[in-house]
């Protein structure tokens, strides 16, 4: 096995070890260890497009943005505990937008009318959250706004991709609908809700992410066999 391959195997092996010990924190309330472990687990999916992509393409540099995006919200919320909510907001918000500029030319090539009729109820879903929510959300209305149009668009077009896209958008919308139920909807009880807030959200990012990887034309570690011609380029 190559070394690039080695590598980013390796790291999606590290990866799941940490999502786990994550949530074993979470369940024995060992805060310090949370704190290190969530912000380990970005950049860590970093590291795997990062062994899986020859050079940097749009659709390579968006995901990178939307991981980015996604560190700086686990990382900022942390230091700033008093304002989780806002932090985590806007910098999710950014990962989205990210997210569903990498999906959007793969939702316009690969166009399933199935996974399309499946997508729209997404929208009906978001739409009652924000409605629900809206009392709660507070000075944070125009913002949760925005974010929950990000996060239909972003699991819309995430169903227009292939199966693992599909799936990783549609665990970032449960994600994301926990935790906003948690912040903003008064009386709502879900047992461990921020364990699974967090368990969709390890494995949903996850599952985005390798989708857009499968989805890309290169590997670092592919050799095109002899004679063979490179017919499909992304600038």
């Amino acid at each position: 096995m190559q070394p690039s391959r080695t590598a980013h195997t390796l790291l999606w092996v590290v990866y799941a070890l940490v999502g786990g010990v994550h949530l074993t924190a979470m369940l024995t309330e060992v805060e310090g260890l949370q704190r290190v472990t969530q912000s380990l687990l970005a950049p860590l999916l970093i590291g795997v497009v990062l062994t899986a992509v020859p050079h940097l393409t749009r659709t390579s540099r968006l995901m990178l943005i939307g991981l980015l995006c996604a560190w700086c919200g686990d990382f900022f919320s942390q230091i700033a505990p008093e304002q989780v909510e806002t932090i985590s907001a806007l910098f999710f918000l950014g990962a989205l937008v990210a997210y569903s500029c990498a999906l959007a030319p793969l939702w316009r090539r690969n166009r399933d009318p199935m996974r399309i009729a499946l997508a729209i109820p997404y929208g009906g879903v978001v739409i009652g959250l924000f409605v629900a929510c809206a009392d709660g959300a507070g000075p944070m209305l125009p913002l949760v706004a925005a974010y929950a149009v990000a996060l239909a668009v972003t699991a819309f077009l995430s169903a227009g991709g292939n199966g693992l896209t599909w799936s990783g958008g549609t665990l970032f919308l449960l994600s994301s609908s926990l935790l906003a139920m948690t912040w903003f909807l008064p009386g709502a009880a879900i047992l461990y809700s921020t364990v699974w807030v967090m368990v969709t959200y390890i494995i949903g990012q996850a599952l985005l992410v390798a989708g857009l990887l499968r989805a890309l034309p290169q590997r670092r570690w592919a050799t095109a066999p002899a004679g063979a011609a490179l017919v499909i380029v992304e600038s």
